[in-house]
C-alpha cells in the first residue's frame, strides 16, 4: 500500500539515522576524551577527561534514543491513522 505521507516517511527515516549517528559520534568523542588525547595541559585533566567522558558517553546515548523514539512515535501515528482509516472504510461498507 503507497503511504499517505511520503514526506513524513522520508523524515523518520533522516531521524532514525541522525539518531544512530548522534549515538556513535557521541559514544566515539567521549572515547576520544576519556583516554585524555584532548586534555594535555592541566594535572587535573585526567579525573576530568573521565568524567567528561563518561556524561558525554550518556548524554549522546540518550539523545539518540529520544530522537530515534520520536521518529518510532511519528511512525506509530501514521499507523494509527491508516487502521482508523481502514476500520471507517469496513464500517461504511454496510
Amino acid at each position: 500500500m503507497r503511504s499517505r505521507y511520503p514526506v513524513l516517511q522520508f523524515i523518520i527515516i533522516v531521524l532514525k539515522i541522525l539518531a544512530v549517528l548522534i549515538a556513535l559520534t557521541g559514544l566515539v568523542m567521549s572515547i576520544y576524551v576519556m583516554t585524555g588525547q584532548s586534555v594535555t595541559f592541566f594535572e587535573i585533566a585526567s579525573s576530568f577527561s573521565v568524567f567528561a567522558g563518561i556524561m558525554g558517553i550518556l548524554g549522546s546515548l540518550i539523545t539518540g534514543v529520544l530522537i530515534f523514539a520520536s521518529a518510532e512515535l511519528m511512525q506509530c501515528l501514521i499507523d494509527i491513522e491508516r487502521n482508523t482509516r481502514k476500520t471507517a472504510r469496513l464500517l461504511n461498507t454496510n
